[in-house]
């Protein structure tokens, strides 16, 4: 394993073949917790589950913010709007399940949205919205609304509204209280934005910070999560209306990353934003523990989801890391997993894989928001899918085994890496969490306690 510090020299060489204004320019996970995007790596709201999410704003400039939600098989956009954040916001939404009344897809379940948030989001139905179709008819006839029940989702600085303009004023709370109506003429017809939707935006300066909790009320059960960073992600504003599927993830610019590793940073340029937010995500092993004590009804999954991985495989070729392009119903790639007990004895996992891949071949994740549960030798499959996961992989623990332990995932550098400018990039673009739920039938007399926990998965990046 070989990391780069790239010298001044390469550094402006890069700057002048790529145009490369600074290393500064060029998107980067932000440790700090705060940027310009943010990616919430999972929604659901199966197995009685809401998710309500936070997006905060740190900085005293108002800011134009895309919020849009992506299915988990292939992130198709089920809902895209627009919001915009006063200085020092916050805003609030909540996921819940719903039943579809879009034409064929009527009776169908599906997710919704509501907020009662004050800040002002143009069009948007704020006390209940439900996911739409449109873009996962796509993929007809594997075209189900059940498919928008779980994803992840993403929250993009378009830019920040110039503070001496009359919209930023409307836009600004005076006692908690916006002018959304001046926000909505604005995108009406022939209004300000709707003309010209440049006119008062200055560029992203980042500040933004978010997170997401899955609860399930009924049975007091409550998970969170801090949303992932990226800072330093455009140079411009890209303000669109609320009914555009851009900016998308894919606009990053420039199309630069910049990926620390042990205290060097590695820089490169890449022919797509996408490939760049993929670099600072990539990693070539994923960590976690996992559990499953019969004892406290002990359960666990994983979450890994793919963000970027609609951008690689929507065409063919697919374009790498990923090396299937998306079929209407799956494009997938190979892992290895093996497991290790709380006594180190250790298994790999093929033969106890759902669904089994076959002879001689690693176990796959097919979609962008996959679930990895864990349960114990010999149990059916989906008795740990606490999340609901619509795309659930099944791994059984180290037969003979402590009912907890950790796992690891390993993705084949030669075959899922990526090359820039100047480095290659081992692995698969990849974010994510171990759930794990315990329940205590003898809290007190009569009395059931459910606990939870959640933790980020830890990782390997190897570049050469």
């Amino acid at each position: 394993m070989k990391k780069n510090k790239l010298t001044t020299a390469v550094i402006a060489g890069l700057a002048g073949v790529a145009g490369v204004a600074s290393v500064g320019n060029a998107v980067h996970v932000n440790p700090e917790g705060t940027g310009e995007v943010l990616i919430y790596p999972y929604y659901s709201v199966n197995n009685g589950l809401n998710t309500t999410y936070s997006v905060v704003n740190t900085t005293d400039q108002v800011k134009a913010v895309k919020v849009r939600f992506l299915e988990g098989q292939h992130s198709r956009e089920v809902l895209d709007f627009n919001v915009y954040l006063s200085p020092f916001d916050v805003w609030t939404g909540v996921l819940g399940m719903t039943t579809s009344t879009i034409g064929s897809h009527s009776g169908e379940d599906a997710g919704a949205h509501a907020s009662f948030d004050a800040s002002c989001a143009p069009r948007l139905t704020k006390a209940g919205q439900q996911f739409l179709p449109y873009e996962i008819d796509k993929d007809a006839p594997n075209n189900n609304m059940a498919r928008s029940t779980d994803g992840h989702f993403e929250v993009i600085e378009m830019g920040i509204v110039d503070s001496t303009s009359p919209l930023a004023a409307a836009a600004t709370h005076v006692n908690g209280v916006a002018n959304c109506a001046a926000l909505d003429a604005a995108w009406g017809a022939g209004g300000t934005w709707d003309t010209n939707p440049d006119t008062y935006m200055l560029p992203p300066t980042g500040g933004l910070f978010g997170g997401a909790s899955l609860i399930d009320v009924a049975n007091g059960f409550n998970v969170s999560y801090d949303a992932v960073a990226l800072d330093s992600w455009s140079i411009s504003a890209q303000h669109t209306n609320p009914g555009s599927l851009f900016p998308s993830i894919n606009d990053a610019n420039p199309a630069v990353s910049n990926v620390f590793v042990n205290g060097a940073t590695l820089t490169d340029a890449w022919s797509s934003g996408a490939e760049a937010v993929s670099a600072t995500l990539m990693r070539s092993e994923v960590y976690n523990e996992y559990t499953f004590e019969a004892g406290v009804e002990g359960k666990s999954a994983w979450v890994v989801t793919f963000p970027t991985k609609f951008h690689h495989v929507n065409t063919a070729p697919a374009v790498p890391p990923f090396t299937n392009a998306w079929d209407g119903f799956e494009a997938c790639e190979e892992f290895a997993l093996k497991k290790w007990d709380r006594e180190e004895r250790t298994e790999v996992s093929f033969g106890t894989i759902s669904p089994q891949p076959p002879e001689g071949e690693n176990p796959l994740f097919c979609y962008e928001a996959n679930t990895l549960e864990f349960i114990a030798p010999g149990a059916a499959v989906g008795d740990s899918n606490i999340l609901g996961g619509n795309n659930l992989v099944s791994v059984q623990g180290v037969s003979g085994g402590t009912e907890n332990g950790w796992a690891r995932i390993r993705f084949d550098g030669s075959v899922n890496s990526m090359t820039g400018t100047t480095n290659t990039y081992e692995g698969l673009p990849v974010s994510g969490f171990m759930v794990q739920r315990f329940t205590n039938m003898d809290a007190s007399p009569g009395v059931m306690a459910l606990y939870g926990g959640l933790f980020n998965h830890k990782g390997m990046v190897n570049s050469n």
